[in-house]
């Protein structure tokens, strides 16, 4: 396996580049942290990007990409989780990935990073990190949002059930939340089989939030052929937002649709650090209508 790993300029910005024989991705230290690209060594960015600077909310700027939140209840978008989001990060490279740090959050000093490491030419571990820095006791958990940019056929999927005599899983519907956001209850974009839930965006704004055991969440680009597939580990009992440790979000017009995965909400001493750690991976093209049972990836 074949790695490589340069500095480069993305967008205006520092920025690291990770490149395998079938996968590039690139990290941008001047702010963030934040993977701004993600996708088959030749193929397009499936990650949205807001080149234009049109997304933001007072002085925060969306700009997409994976970022690393805080849950809080709820997992709501408090002020809070983004105010140390748009600071010059540190970095350090080894043989196979990169580490990337954030600023010390203002009032909770804590510091969010992300680690990345090479596994397989198609496959990265993505460590979405928060440390406490402050000599006071801090809660929460670890959120991972990684915005894509879906195509006229692009499908998501979260497969669901587990493994044993019992099977049970929960769905999240929130309706309206942070003032103006609502999402539809019966919403076409969404469909339920057995053993999956199907996201086909329609260009309104949809929400769903997932207990789904399986720990994946995944996008199908029939364009590209390919499939990029998240996975973290469910811990049965772990106090997750709304009890669900799976997301996705769909922005109006389809500008950019989110994949999220959610750690434990808890207790974090002094000098201690939270890690939610996904398993990125480009597959072939995933069916979702057609997963039976739990879902092998391959």
């Amino acid at each position: 396996m074949a790695v490589s790993i340069r500095r480069m300029e993305f967008d205006g910005m520092d920025a690291v580049e990770i490149l395998t024989s079938k996968a590039r991705l690139i990290v941008v230290t001047s702010m963030g942290p934040r993977i701004a690209h993600f996708g088959t060594r030749n193929g397009r960015n499936l990650l949205f990007w807001d080149f234009i600077r049109k997304y933001k909310r007072g002085e925060w700027r969306l700009m997409g990409g994976h970022r690393v939140w805080a849950t809080r209840p709820l997992a709501d978008e408090a002020e809070e989780t983004y105010a140390d989001d748009n600071e010059v990060c540190s970095v350090r490279a080894t043989a196979t990935g990169v580490d990337i740090k954030g600023a010390v959050h203002p009032v909770f000093r804590t510091r969010k990073s992300i680690g990345i490491k090479v596994l397989a030419d198609d496959t990265l571990q993505v460590d979405s990190r928060i440390t406490n820095e402050s000599e006071m006791v801090w809660s929460g958990g670890v959120w991972g949002l990684t915005a894509t940019l879906p195509t006229a056929n692009t499908s998501y999927g979260i497969p669901l059930g587990r493994e044993g005599a019992w099977d049970i899983f929960l769905i999240g519907y929130p309706k309206r939340w942070a003032g103006a956001q609502n999402s539809r209850v019966n919403d076409p974009a969404v469909r339920l089989t057995e053993d999956c839930m199907i996201i086909r965006p329609k260009g309104q704004i949809s929400k769903r939030m997932v207990q789904a055991p399986q720990g994946i969440i995944g996008m199908t680009d029939p364009g590209e052929k390919i499939s990029f597939l998240k996975q973290s580990q469910f811990v049965d009992g772990a106090d997750y937002p709304m009890g669900c440790n799976l997301a996705y979000y769909s922005g109006k017009k389809n500008f950019m649709v989110e994949m999220e995965t959610m750690g434990a909400t808890q207790g974090v001493l002094p000098g201690a650090t939270l890690v939610l750690r996904e398993t990125w991976m480009l597959r072939k093209p995933v069916d979702w209508g057609k997963l039976k049972g739990v879902y092998k990836v391959g």
